[in-house]
């Protein structure tokens, strides 16, 4: 398949963090490599899985360090070629000062994974990102291109690593190898992209790339708003004439800085604008419960009325999807059908049903004010809120000014409950508040004071790390005590 096998053939990688991408890393690359040391500040690991489907032979190549000292950062560095960075793991540890001061390369799993493909496979690559919507949306393409009998896979950081969808040749290189080559023959990646894989690429430069929003978040890891959004649009760095840009027209953050890209460079991606309303220049908008098109000369419209999915920010991912997909040249009659057919993913406004007269609603992917504001868009003045969580460093402002309008009760949880009260007590508010301790607290606190036929709803506007792994159990968690209330 033509892999660049000399990246990795014979050379000497460190792999910081130990979760999902980074071992899926050191699967991927061990057969092939000199050495691998693995870092991880978590003594408490289950090294079990790391070793799993690792050829005997080749774990003497392997070595992992636990916890955070007991090492030199300068001997560890010696004869090492490159440094694979996991997401979750912030860029400014010392090991990896030192591994820049000595011009140690230092990539996201998505640059090597990036650099593995041939040029063809590059060819076949949609790169989807923003601060909300890019699992529903990069899920939503593979449904509708699937649908359209296309070959494409879903991966990236959705839960899939990018460099798990490469095959090798050489089967004894890569257990598995044969069965995953023929899964994964020739497909269409289509890759959800955060802003922490983005700090550490280079050369990606994927053939569609899509830019959904950008809204304030994860400011406690890039330190400023700016960097965040410059994050974001390193997506089309690369990315040239022969490439294309699906790009939100709604978002001022985003078509400011594609004015100043469009006069600064000359070779840049096709834009292809999308909008919720008919917005002047737009090739792609929303009116009317239909989906109106002219790309490339090409006009039409798709009948979403019939889709589950409600609120403008959902027809916003959905037009997104269909862009990419008129782009991929599937009919609208199968993007029409996807569509209809595509149901709500969980933890995202997910409608948990009547129990005991009140409509429950589970939004804990709701890690940012901006998702919480577009939740509350759609209900009226009848909702009993649950907010908390991990605090980033959010602002949390333009969130109280819209909490007025649509809560009757807010429950506060979690790390930022204290800081969220103090910016909330600043305002006049006609809201009852409380604060509980535990997510069963809120949860009994909720069906206390939610009167018949309103709305409880966990849409937290943070992250779930101070009390939750993540926002999944989070969310089954809410899931759980609000169906033991039936």
């Amino acid at each position: 398949m033509g892999k660049s096998i000399d990246l990795i053939k014979n050379k000497n990688f460190i792999v910081i963090g130990l979760g999902k991408t980074g071992i899926s890393v050191i699967k991927k690359i061990l057969g092939l490599s000199s050495s691998i040391i693995v870092l991880d500040n978590n003594t408490g690991l289950d090294l079990k899985s790391v070793l799993e489907n690792i050829e005997p032979g080749d774990r003497s190549k392997l070595k992992i360090i636990l916890g955070s000292g007991g090492f030199s950062e300068k001997k560890i560095l010696e004869k090492i070629n490159l440094v694979v960075l996991s997401p979750g793991v912030p860029g400014d540890i010392p090991l990896v000062k030192l591994a820049e001061k000595n011009k140690i390369p230092i990539w996201s799993e998505l640059e090597l994974a990036w650099r593995l493909l041939d040029n063809e496979e590059k060819k076949r690559t949609i790169a989807v990102t923003g601060t909300n919507g890019k699992t529903t949306v990069v899920t939503l393409i593979g449904e509708i291109l699937s649908a359209s009998g296309k070959n494409c896979v879903v991966c990236g950081n959705v839960g899939l690593p990018l460099i798990d969808t490469i095959s090798f040749n050489n089967k004894e290189l890569n257990p598995g190898g044969e069965a995953l080559k023929k899964e994964f023959e020739g497909p269409v990646r289509i890759i959800e992209v955060s802003s922490f894989q983005l700090e550490r690429t280079f050369e990606f430069k994927p053939f569609i790339s899509v830019i959904l929003n950008i809204t304030s978040d994860h400011i406690d890891r890039h330190k400023t708003f700016k960097n965040y959004v410059n994050l974001k649009l390193r997506l089309l760095v690369n990315q040239d004439r022969n490439d294309r840009a699906v790009i939100n027209m709604d978002d001022r953050f985003i078509n400011s800085k594609i004015k100043l890209i469009s006069s600064r460079r000359k070779d840049i991606p096709e834009f292809i604008g999308y909008s919720l309303r008919l917005e002047e220049g737009a090739d792609i908008f929303y009116s009317d419960s239909h989906i109106f098109y002219n790309i490339y000369g090409e006009k039409g419209k798709i009948n979403v009325e019939n889709s589950l999915f409600k609120g403008d920010h959902n027809i916003s991912n959905i037009i997104a999807s269909a862009a990419v997909a008129l782009l991929m040249g599937v009919n609208k009659k199968d993007i029409e059908k996807a569509v209809i057919n595509f149901k709500p993913l969980s933890h995202r406004l997910e409608y948990l049903g009547f129990v005991r007269g009140i409509r429950c609603f589970n939004d804990s992917k709701s890690t940012n004010p901006d998702a919480t504001l577009a939740a509350l868009n759609d209900f009226g003045r009848e909702v009993t809120l649950i907010l908390g969580g991990r605090d980033k460093d959010m602002d949390f402002s333009g969130l109280i000014n819209a909490i007025n309008k649509k809560v009757k009760n807010l429950i506060l949880i979690g790390e930022s409950a204290d800081r969220i009260y103090g910016q909330i007590i600043k305002y006049n508010y006609d809201y009852k508040m409380f604060k509980c301790e535990t997510l069963e607290e809120a949860v009994e606190k909720g069906f206390e004071v939610t009167g018949q036929g309103e709305v409880l709803m966990l849409s937290p506007a943070c992250a779930s790390m101070d009390m939750f792994s993540d926002y999944k159990e989070r969310g089954n968690k809410f899931k759980s005590l609000v169906f033991s209330k039936e």
